[in-house]
C-alpha cells in the first residue's frame, strides 16, 4: 500500500471514528432527554420501577430458599416438626405477601405508565395540529405519526421505563446468583476416592462455569440474532400494517361512511383489501417467524443439555456429603437464575441499544420545525381597516406532482371588492385559496399585503385574517353552538345571528336542545344527523360568526338547490358588504353579482373581468355560461 493510500485510509478511520461518536454522543443526549421527560410527566415512574425490579428479582428466591431449607429438614432424621410448620408457614406467607406487593407494585406503574402513554399521545395530537396544512398531508409525516401511535409500551420514549426496570432486575438477579454460586463452589466433597477428588478439583468447576457460559452467550446470541432479523424486516412490514389500520379507521369507524359501503355493497372490495394486505404483512415476516422457530430449537437444546449436566453435578456433590440433599434444588436454581439474569440483561441492554432509533425519531418528529416560515410583523387594525393582497408571478406544485397545480400567476384585489372564480376541476382554484390563506407557501413568487410578502408576518394572525368555508369543510361531532363558535364558551346570541344569516334558523326552531343539541350519534345516542345543505349552514354560519375581514367561499353551497344557493349568496353579500370576499362556485349565475371575475384554466389566469365584459369576450367563460344558461333560463 503506497503511503497516499495509507494516509486516505488512516483518514477515512478517523472520519468513521468521528462520526461514531458522534451519533453516540447524539444518542446519549437524546437518551438523557427522554429520561427527563418521563421524570417530569412522572416523577414516581423510575423509582416505582426500581423497587418493581427488587421485588421481581428476590421473590423467586423465596421459593428456591426456602423449600430448599424444607427438603433438607425432611430429610434429617432428627428433624424438628415445628420448624418445619413455621418454614412451610414462612414459605405461604412470604409467597403470598411478594405477590400481592409485587400485583400492587405492577398495577400502579401500569396506571403511571398509562399516564405517560396519554401525555405521550397527546404531543404527538398537538404536533399534528401545529404544523403546516402541506406538511400534514406528506405521507412520510403521517407514516411516522402513525408508527409513534402505535409504540404504546413497546418501543420509544416509554419503552424506557421497562427496559430500566429490566436491567436493574437483571443485576439484583445476577448479584444473588452470584453469592450463592460461590457459595456451591465453596461446598467440598467428603471422601478420599477419585470422584470426590475429581468433584473438589478446581478443573470440574472451570469447565462447569465454561459449559455455564456457553449456554448464556449461545441464548443470548440467538436472542440478538431473532431481534435483529426482525428488526431488518419491520421495516417492510410496517407499510402494510400502516395501511391496514388506515383503511380500518377510514372505513369502520367513521359513522357517515357506512352509507356508501351499505349500499355500494363495498364490504366484500374492503374484506379483500384487508386480505391482501394481511397477506401482504405475513409474506414479509414470515422468513422472521421461520427464522425464530429454528433458531429458538437449538437454543432451548443447548439450554437443556445444560441443565441435565448441572443436575448431574450438583446431585453428584451432594451424594458425597458436600451440602444436605435439600440445597441440590437451591444450587440448580441458583445456576437457571443466573442464567436467566444474565440472558435478560443483555437482551435488554440490546433491546435498550436499538430502542434509540425509536426515541430519535418520537423526538426528531416533535422538533420537526415548520416548513412555513413563522413572521414577526403584527396584523395591525389599520392594515384590517385597509389592505390590498398581490400575487406577483406566483407557482406552486405539490410534492410529487408531476407538474405545477398554479404558475405564474399575477393579480391584486382590494376591500370591499368581491371577487368569483371559475374554471374547470382541477384548474387550480382551490389551490389558490390554499396559498392566500397561507396553508402553503409559493415555490416560486410572492404573495403581498399591503406590498409586504405574507410570509413576514405573524402566522396566527394573519390566518386570523380569513373566514373560510372549503369544500371539504368538517362539521365535528360536537355540539351545534360548539360548531358554530369552534370553542366552548361562546356568545350564544352570536351563534343564533350567525346561523339565521346562513339559512339555519327555520331548522334551528326545531331542535329541543337548540344550540346545546349533539350533532351526529358518535357521543350520543340522541345526536341529530344533518343533511348535507343543513351541513354547509352550519359551516356558513362559522364562517359569519368568526367576522373577519375576508371571507373566502370555496363552493360552499354545492348541496344546496339553486332557490337555497342564491339566498344564501344574497345573504352573504349583504354580510360582506365593507368586506373583501372570493366565492369560488361552478354555477356561473352567483359570479354576476361579483366585481371582478378570475377564470382559470389549467393552472394560470386564462381571463379576468366583469361579467359583462366576459361575456362580450366570448373566451372560455362565455362558453362555460353557455354550457349552462339552460338552467338559468
Amino acid at each position: 500500500m503506497s503511503k497516499a493510500d495509507k494516509k486516505a485510509a488512516k483518514r477515512q478511520a478517523q472520519e468513521t471514528e468521528a462520526s461514531a461518536a458522534e451519533k453516540a454522543g447524539a444518542a446519549s443526549k437524546q437518551m438523557k432527554r427522554a429520561i427527563v421527560y418521563l421524570a417530569k410527566e412522572s416523577p414516581g415512574i423510575f423509582p416505582l420501577a426500581l423497587l418493581q425490579a427488587v421485588m421481581e428479582a428476590a421473590y423467586p428466591y423465596i421459593g428456591i430458599l426456602l423449600s430448599a431449607g424444607i427438603l433438607t429438614e425432611l430429610a434429617d432424621p432428627g428433624r424438628s416438626m415445628s420448624h418445619l410448620f413455621r418454614m412451610a408457614l414462612l414459605l405461604v406467607g412470604l409467597n403470598f405477601l411478594g405477590r400481592r406487593m409485587m400485583d400492587f407494585g405492577g398495577q400502579l406503574l401500569d396506571v403511571l405508565q398509562y399516564t405517560v402513554l396519554k401525555h405521550i399521545e397527546r404531543a404527538v395530537a398537538e404536533k399534528a395540529w401545529k404544523m403546516d396544512y402541506a406538511m400534514s398531508a406528506d405521507p412520510r409525516i403521517n407514516e411516522t405519526k402513525q408508527r409513534i401511535t402505535r409504540w404504546h409500551y413497546g418501543r420509544g420514549v416509554l419503552a424506557l421505563v421497562g427496559q430500566v426496570r429490566g436491567v436493574f432486575q437483571a443485576l439484583v438477579t445476577i448479584g444473588i446468583s452470584i453469592a450463592l454460586v460461590a457459595e456451591f463452589f465453596r461446598a467440598k466433597a467428603v471422601g478420599e476416592d477419585r470422584t470426590a477428588a475429581l468433584l473438589n478439583h478446581w478443573a470440574v468447576s472451570v469447565l462447569f462455569l465454561v459449559l455455564l457460559s456457553f449456554s448464556i452467550i449461545y441464548s443470548i446470541y440467538t436472542s440478538f440474532r431473532i431481534q435483529k432479523y426482525y428488526f431488518k424486516t419491520n421495516e417492510t412490514s410496517e407499510k402494510p400494517i400502516n395501511r391496514m389500520m388506515y383503511l380500518m379507521d377510514s372505513c369502520f369507524s367513521k359513522y357517515r361512511n357506512g352509507k356508501d359501503i351499505r349500499m355500494f355493497h363495498a364490504k366484500k372490495q374492503i374484506s379483500g383489501k384487508l386480505r391482501a394486505l394481511g397477506g401482504e404483512y405475513l409474506r414479509e415476516i414470515e422468513p422472521a417467524f421461520r427464522y425464530e422457530r429454528r433458531k429458538t430449537f437449538y437454543s432451548i437444546l443447548i439450554s437443556r443439555c445444560f441443565d441435565l449436566l448441572v443436575y448431574l453435578f450438583v446431585g453428584a456433590k451432594a451424594i458425597f456429603g458436600a451440602f444436605g440433599v435439600g440445597s441440590i434444588l437451591k444450587y440448580t436454581g441458583m445456576v437457571t437464575q443466573l442464567g436467566d439474569g444474565v440472558t435478560r440483561l443483555c437482551d435488554t441492554v440490546r433491546d435498550f441499544l436499538q430502542n434509540l432509533e425509536y426515541v430519535e425519531v418520537y423526538f426528531r418528529y416533535l422538533d420537526m420545525p415548520n416548513a412555513t416560515a413563522e413572521g414577526t410583523l403584527p396584523v395591525t387594525q389599520e392594515i384590517r381597516d385597509n389592505y390590498e393582497f398581490e400575487f406577483r408571478n406566483v407557482t406552486f406544485a405539490y410534492p410529487g406532482a408531476p407538474g405545477p397545480s398554479l404558475s405564474g400567476i399575477s393579480c391584486r384585489f382590494r376591500k370591499g371588492e368581491k371577487i368569483a372564480i371559475v374554471g374547470r376541476n382541477g384548474s387550480g382554484k382551490t389551490t389558490f385559496i390554499k396559498l392566500l390563506c397561507r396553508l402553503c407557501d409559493p415555490q416560486e413568487g410572492e404573495i403581498l399585503l399591503n406590498g409586504v410578502d405574507i410570509r413576514k408576518y405573524q402566522y396566527q394572525e394573519y390566518l386570523s385574517f380569513f373566514s373560510t368555508v372549503f369544500q371539504d369543510y368538517q362539521i365535528f361531532d360536537f355540539k351545534l353552538g360548539e360548531n358554530v363558535a369552534a370553542e366552548s364558551e361562546y356568545d350564544g346570541e352570536r351563534v343564533k345571528e350567525a346561523l339565521e344569516n346562513a339559512g339555519f334558523g327555520e331548522r334551528l326552531s326545531t331542535l329541543a336542545d337548540g344550540l346545546d343539541t349533539q350533532l351526529f350519534k358518535r357521543f350520543s345516542e340522541d345526536g341529530v344527523e344533518l343533511s348535507g345543505g343543513e351541513s354547509q349552514k352550519v359551516a356558513i354560519a362559522r364562517c359569519l360568526y368568526k367576522d373577519a375581514p375576508y371571507v373566502v367561499l370555496d363552493e360552499p353551497t354545492a348541496a344546496l338547490d339553486p332557490v337555497a344557493e342564491a339566498d344564501i349568496y344574497q345573504r352573504m353579500n349583504r354580510f360582506t358588504r365593507d368586506k373583501g370576499a372570493i366565492y369560488i362556485s361552478h354555477r356561473l349565475s352567483s359570479c354576476h353579482f361579483c366585481h371582478r371575475i378570475l377564470v382559470f384554466e389549467e393552472g394560470r389566469i386564462a381571463e379576468q373581468g366583469s361579467h359583462e365584459e366576459l361575456l362580450a369576450a366570448k373566451g372560455l367563460y362565455r362558453r362555460l355560461w353557455d354550457a349552462q344558461a339552460q338552467y338559468y333560463a
